[in-house]
């Protein structure tokens, strides 16, 4: 009897070492009601371990969206806000709070979050650069100087990433900068005398104006230099490649996965946020031929899809 009496006292002071699990109330304010967001949202909760006690749908409208980053901090009061959508992502960090924000379906996050939000983590929309890079080294050994058009403010930090990546894939990125959609269209006929290989879209919202992604497509047709696009969109209209994220359901479970860790004693600047780890890959065989250009076995061997 002895014995069972100090096992079981053993096994009472290690528990009480270890503690009480710990447990988070979670909170999440949803952009607009979108199948992206929906899908975002139950990838969130199947991945967390901890309790959802209220959910705010701010229908896109950012006096809604205050109005609600009011209420959760004066009445909800949980231990994290979960922000689906950069729109919400907006609300939150404007509205100053000390409560732990994990945010999905956002692209370019440290341009929108700054460097005064310590507490602010997530799951991005953002394909790997890394991935992006060694796809057009796979493109062959002719592929070495990249045209970009970037908007600093927009896409700085990831060009800064990539131009260290582009280094060690012996790869070089030939830049212009600008501020504005109109100055694109001169940026990318200056690259016409670089000797530029390829152009790459980023995920840019200066570059994403719709007369400049079809400049960009003349530019590539024109120069016979192949041109990656970042949405199926962009192959459909005859980039040869495009590069995207594939699953926004899978965006939310890699948010919940960060959730778990900030709710379970890790604090946001110890987790960076998380880039897309399931990618989507088109090939336009069609733009191939018009290009003159062999498309290697194994990026078709990758491609989720080939338009031909």
């Amino acid at each position: 009897m002895r014995k069972v009496l100090l096992a079981l006292l053993i096994l009472a002071s290690m528990a009480a070492l270890a503690g009480p699990a710990l447990a988070g109330d979670v909170a999440v304010i949803v952009s607009a009601r979108v199948d992206a967001y929906d899908e975002a949202l139950r990838g969130f909760k199947r991945s967390l371990r901890h309790r959802i006690v209220a959910e705010y749908d701010m229908a896109g409208d950012f006096g809604r969206g205050r109005e609600i980053v009011s209420e959760i901090k004066l009445k909800v009061k949980p231990d994290l806000i979960f922000a689906v959508g950069i729109w919400a992502l907006q609300v939150v960090i404007g509205e100053t709070t000390n409560i732990p924000v994990v945010y999905a379906m956002v692209l370019n996050p440290p341009s929108i979050i700054g460097a005064s939000s310590k507490n602010v983590t997530g799951a991005s929309m953002n394909v790997p650069v890394d991935q992006t890079m060694h796809l057009f080294k796979q493109l062959g050994p002719q592929i070495r100087r990249l045209g970009v058009v970037f908007d600093r403010a927009k896409t700085g930090y990831l060009l800064s990433a990539a131009e260290a990546i582009a280094r060690e894939q012996e790869l070089q990125l030939i830049t212009r900068e600008i501020r504005s959609p109109r100055e694109a269209i001169p940026a990318l006929d200056s690259l016409q005398g670089e000797g530029i290989d390829a152009l790459w879209i980023l995920p840019d919202d200066t570059i994403l104006a719709p007369e400049v992604v079809q400049y960009m497509l003349l530019f590539s047709y024109r120069n016979k230099v192949p041109l990656l696009g970042l949405s199926e969109r962009h192959a459909q209209m005859g980039a040869l490649l495009s590069l995207s994220f594939a699953s926004s359901e899978d965006i939310g479970r890699q948010a919940g996965e960060v959730a778990n860790s900030l709710l379970e004693g890790k604090t946001a600047a110890e987790i960076p946020y998380t880039t897309a780890r399931l990618v989507k890959l088109i090939v336009n065989l069609k733009a191939a031929q018009k290009l003159g250009i062999e498309i290697p076995k194994s990026i078709i061997a990758m491609a989720d899809n080939l338009i031909q």
